[in-house]
């Protein structure tokens, strides 16, 4: 994410949510198209010398639950936009007693003279051989799926009848929907073809199973090493600053205690002499997947 790399990583955080590239392109996943123009660069700057604004907006959100938060920092993206006017957002759409969905964001968007459902999803995924299956790390969501999820239903709920009263409350009537999906994809080793309508400007990552990540070469000397990514800091580059830093033989040690008898991948960054984030990967057990992919 070149020039983009603030030093607080709340401020990173908020700018990946908006400006980072897509992880999926498609019909009906073209983003919100929300734009990097001087007012935010200005803005993030002057964040990232005072966060303080945006810490207290984010509030007590807590950062492990990623999507909560992932929204959160579009909450304040909208809000702060001079293009954009956020009308509700988490808006539940009911049928009698019954919740239909949930409207993640609408609001009017002065460019394109329109309303706008947003739909937002962050997302990781692992690439499975032998399959076109990309899987989450727990091995309970698949990509596939999910976007069948974000395009079939969530994206469709304004056309329900129950919406039409919902958003006649906000004068939104008439509205377009767009899903807005970011994350990483992280391909094994050999390789597997990346999916269709994959966003090439965000390349993929790897993962290796343990075996084969104590096979890899060094990292240079002057480099500090591989440092676990918390589930916290996800979302955009990883600065050693955010946490604690181990040593390469320290990491082995961790992971081998870990992934030696089965556990969930973790996420790792390789961090060089500035202790900046230069290569992101899973490693997993040497069996992942354990489970045979839900149909």
């Amino acid at each position: 994410m070149p020039g983009l790399f603030y030093v607080d990583p709340l401020v990173r955080d908020l700018a990946w949510a908006g400006f980072s590239p897509l992880l999926i392109r498609g019909p009906g996943l073209a983003g919100a198209g929300l734009e990097l123009t001087d007012h935010w660069r200005h803005h993030l700057a002057q964040l990232d010398r005072d966060p303080s604004p945006l810490r207290e907006f984010l509030g007590d959100t807590p950062c492990g639950r990623l999507g909560l938060y992932y929204e959160r920092l579009w909450h304040y993206l909208l809000e702060h936009d001079p293009d954009t006017e956020l009308l509700a957002h988490n808006l539940a759409v009911q049928d009698g007693h019954r919740t239909v969905g949930e409207f993640d964001c609408i609001y009017w968007c002065r460019r394109r003279e329109t309303h706008v459902h947003l739909e937002l999803a962050v997302k990781f995924y692992l690439g499975v051989r032998g399959t076109e299956l990309w899987l989450g790390p727990g091995q309970h969501d698949r990509l596939d799926q999910k976007l069948h999820h974000l395009t079939a239903r969530q994206s469709q709920l304004s056309l329900h009848p129950a919406a039409r009263p919902v958003l006649s409350k906000l004068g939104a009537e008439r509205c377009i929907s767009v899903v807005d999906i970011k994350g990483y994809l992280f391909a094994p080793i050999p390789g597997v073809a990346a999916p269709e309508h994959h966003n090439p400007s965000n390349p993929l990552r790897i993962w290796y199973t343990w075996s084969q990540f104590t096979q890899l070469e060094p990292l240079p000397d002057d480099w500090l090493g591989w440092q676990k990514i918390p589930r916290r800091r996800w979302l955009s580059p990883y600065s050693a600053e955010d946490g604690q830093i181990r040593g390469t033989d320290e990491m082995f040690d961790l992971l081998q205690s870990r992934l030696k008898h089965g556990s969930r991948p973790v996420q790792l960054a390789a961090c060089d002499a500035e202790g900046l984030e230069q290569q992101r990967c899973f490693v997993t057990p040497d069996n992942w997947p354990d489970k045979s992919p839900a149909t």
